[in-house]
């Protein structure tokens, strides 16, 4: 079984190398930012290639050689069992907390997607990760209230490391004899709000048109200035 695996692990190899190899001589090197995924990818290539060598040295060995092929497959399998790890703490039950109603009060005349991010934290602010999106749609001068599940609930009183509370106004626009809602990015406004802010039974989020951000109100003026902010309201 051993030397099975071992063999067909050292054949998919080869066969990724030759493929790999073949592309990257038949195709022009890049330019601009695709250059950088190009520079990584061989990166990779030289990385498999030496895992492959240092395998095929022990060959009267299998065993170890067969580890040292699980090498790559542990590589690429990381972020999976990252984001297992993830989806285990967010799904692991803490201590109950009640129920939570968010109301969303759009003071605008505007069609709004409100974003609730969950941000996990890894060991530094540049390794957080946006873990779950709660997405709600708000119409213009409306008042809502959502009652949240359990589960996101938990997500944004206690499990994330912040939650980040974010504005986009949504264009309704047609073409081609159908119609669609469209995002204005970047967003009107957003705001990070500690956790502790979600452990009441009542959240109240305001829209206000007056607090939207400059690059919000910058890229307003570039689409009236090409015409493409027809059904925009600000």
């Amino acid at each position: 079984m051993i030397k099975f695996t071992y063999l067909a692990l050292l054949g998919i190899f080869c066969v990724i190398l030759l493929i790999t190899v073949v592309y990257y001589l038949l195709k022009p090197t890049p330019a601009g930012d695709s250059s950088v995924g190009w520079a990584l990818g061989i990166f990779y290539l030289a990385g498999l290639l030496g895992v492959v060598l240092l395998a095929v040295l022990f060959w009267k060995n299998k065993t170890v050689g067969l580890a040292i092929l699980c090498i790559p497959m542990l590589f690429f399998l990381l972020p999976t069992i990252q984001r297992g790890a993830q989806n285990l703490y967010a799904w692991f039950p803490t201590q109950k907390h009640g129920p939570l109603t968010l109301h969303i009060v759009n003071n605008t005349p505007a069609l709004v997607n409100v974003k609730l991010e969950c941000w996990f934290d890894k060991q530094s602010e540049v390794q957080q990760t946006l873990y779950k999106t709660l997405e709600f749609t708000s119409k213009p001068f409306a008042v809502d209230q959502h009652v949240l599940a359990d589960y996101d609930v938990q997500l944004l009183s206690s499990k994330s490391a912040f939650v980040r509370l974010v504005f986009f106004e949504c264009l309704q626009q047609s073409g081609n004899g159908y119609s669609y809602v469209r995002e204005v990015q970047p967003c009107m406004q957003y705001h990070d709000v500690p956790i502790e802010d979600f452990r009441v039974t009542d959240y109240l989020i305001t829209v206000d048109g007056e607090k939207n951000s400059e690059a919000f109100q910058e890229e307003v003026r570039r689409l009236k200035t090409d015409s493409l902010y027809t059904n925009g309201v600000f």
